[in-house]
């Protein structure tokens, strides 16, 4: 099978730098193959302070760097775009749809966006002459809707036989996760991108319910998946004893510390808690408070392992060194962490938020909490699957491998959103 539009540029936040966007791996090594030249464009060559690849690179894949970064006039002179379709619909919106006024905040939101979204786009444009392919042949394929996404849109202006399609995940999906519960460009951008695809239902009727009037044909899920994993051995299950899992940046929409706080207030069960990933601001103060809170509880032992590759999550997962994987995050997609998680007959614990419930059922593979689930909540939970035995864990086991192997394997997700989304004339 091959492209009908050979040439793909992915545009990227760090991939395969670091370790922000692990989960792009298993998509490449599916789609690469149907490419016959794949551009990994980098943004903000600032960003990526780790040169060392961690991660997947295909033979025919090709890494850019643009160093993006605007001026204070640059963002004064996209006020030009005062009267321009996409700034009148954006004023249309934020006054309507989504309730707000349209004041100094909307403003300067808007014109570093869009500073942004037209440097990007002209980087791009260079990079086109450079290269001469034919404008039909290219696919233009943003992983994230950023200013990216919103830079793409500008291209498809300029070359419309271009295609260009984005991904969608948490933050760049979920109004009330971002500041003044504001996304700046949606409208716009969706109405010229040919393809928006977030990675959950629940994306997809957020993004819906906020932007009404843009052709919802346009929006449509996608789910990520992760390659195929053989069927876990079971597992032993220590009654009274819970080893706690947790991966996340370490930031403050990922509520890390509710996982303290609610630790702090088991006194009777044995915890075990690892955390792998780190902070992007190198900020401690997590790691403070699990010493200050936790330290000195003789039933609690607890770990932060930092930023590790996914081959080093995977054989924590196969060795099971872990019971459950726990999710106290404010907004997600649908994180695959809990896609891996389940491969390896992890059951999983999340706040359910975002797209959660679309993986996480609740008594079935894991257990769903309330959204605002305070730390009681969240060490009532724990103390019950502490306390659980091993007939009954092996049972939530079993249908989380099945969660996984039903829904959210990596070679069925990739290639059905490859035929249906990229392989389009």
């Amino acid at each position: 099978m091959q492209s009908k539009r050979p040439f793909l540029y992915l545009i990227v936040s760090h991939y395969p730098f670091g370790f922000a966007e692990p989960f792009l791996q298993d998509e490449l090594k599916i789609i690469a193959k149907q490419f016959e030249k794949i551009y990994l464009i980098l943004p903000e060559r600032n960003a990526n302070s780790e040169k060392k690849i961690h991660s997947f690179v295909p033979e025919n894949a090709q890494i850019i760097e643009f160093n993006i970064a605007t001026s204070g006039f640059q963002k004064l002179f996209t006020l030009f775009n005062w009267f321009s379709e996409a700034w009148i619909l954006e004023r249309a919106f934020i006054k309507t749809y989504y309730g707000q006024k349209n004041d100094l905040f909307h403003l300067k939101t808007l014109l570093g966006f869009q500073a942004k979204a037209m440097v990007f786009a002209n980087e791009m444009e260079l990079l086109f002459k450079i290269h001469n392919h034919p404008k039909d042949k290219i696919v233009l394929y943003s992983y994230w809707f950023s200013y990216f996404a919103s830079g793409m849109a500008i291209l498809r202006d300029r070359y419309p036989q271009i295609r260009a399609v984005t991904r969608v995940h948490g933050w760049d999906c979920f109004y009330y996760v971002s500041p003044g519960n504001y996304l700046p460009l949606r409208p716009w951008t969706i109405s010229k991108l040919d393809s928006t695809n977030p990675i959950s239902e629940s994306g997809v009727n957020h993004l819906k319910m906020k932007l009404k009037g843009i052709p919802t044909e346009k929006i449509k899920c996608y789910h990520l998946g992760i390659e195929d994993l053989n069927e876990p051995i079971e597992v032993k299950k220590t009654k009274g004893r819970l080893r706690i899992l947790s991966i996340a940046f370490i930031r403050p929409v990922k509520r890390i510390d509710r996982i303290i706080k609610a630790i702090e207030k088991i006194n009777h069960s044995e915890i075990e808690w690892i955390h792998i990933g780190a902070s992007f601001t190198n900020d401690n103060s997590i790691e403070k408070k699990a010493e200050d809170l936790i330290r000195n509880k003789s039933n609690v032992s607890f770990l932060f392992l930092g930023d590790k590759s996914k081959e080093f999550i995977y054989d924590f997962l196969k060795n099971r060194n872990a019971d459950i994987l726990l999710c106290t995050s404010e907004s997600e997609g649908i994180p695959v962490s809990m896609m891996e998680a389940m491969g390896h007959g992890m059951p999983v614990l999340s706040l359910n938020v975002g797209g959660v419930s679309e993986i996480v059922e609740d008594e079935f593979n894991g257990s769903l909490m309330s959204a605002n689930s305070d730390a009681e909540t969240i060490a009532a939970f724990l103390i019950r699957w502490a306390d659980m035995d091993q007939v009954e864990y092996y049972k939530f086991s079993q249908n989380a491998y099945k969660t996984y192997q039903n829904k959210y394997r990596a070679k069925e997700n990739h290639l059905q959103f490859f035929n249906e989304v990229l392989n389009i004339e």
